[in-house]
């Protein structure tokens, strides 16, 4: 006799400890304000599922605001705003999400702006681009 038994199905937890994505441009950037690691909390972006994006800054200024954008690089998709917040000193993450688009793999433009919070006039604008892919 052959007993089976079911159990849900429970969902695998996508998050992974930050890195840099392979499809990534770059992984981290030397500005006037001090050098920045940028981070992705997942294998592989996919449309319609959270993912985060981590800054991280080897800034000696721990007076730094970080705000951005992500736009299709060849496709227009809107601009989708990048609200990030500060966990730990010099630490900065932002949750998001892509729409999904009729092609297998786009190419997506992260902007960063970055902000001296005492020196206003003091502002860095970078952009990486990196891909997702929908299954």
């Amino acid at each position: 006799m052959l007993l089976a038994g079911c159990m849900p199905i429970e969902k695998q937890n996508p998050f992974i400890d930050p890195h840099c994505l392979l499809s990534q441009s770059q992984c981290q950037v030397t500005l006037a304000l001090g050098t920045f690691d940028i981070l992705f909390n997942v294998h592989t972006v996919v449309p319609e599922q959270e993912f985060k994006i981590i800054v991280k800054s080897k800034s000696p200024n721990k007076n730094l605001e970080i705000k951005g954008f992500l736009e299709g690089k060849d496709m227009y998709m809107g601009k989708i705003p990048l609200l990030f917040t500060q966990n730990q000193p010099q630490i900065f993450s932002a949750s998001t999400m892509l729409g999904s688009c009729s092609e297998k793999e786009m190419i997506w433009r992260m902007w960063l702006i970055i902000v001296d919070i005492n020196h206003p006039e003091k502002i860095q604008k970078v952009f990486i681009d990196f891909k997702s892919f929908r299954h």
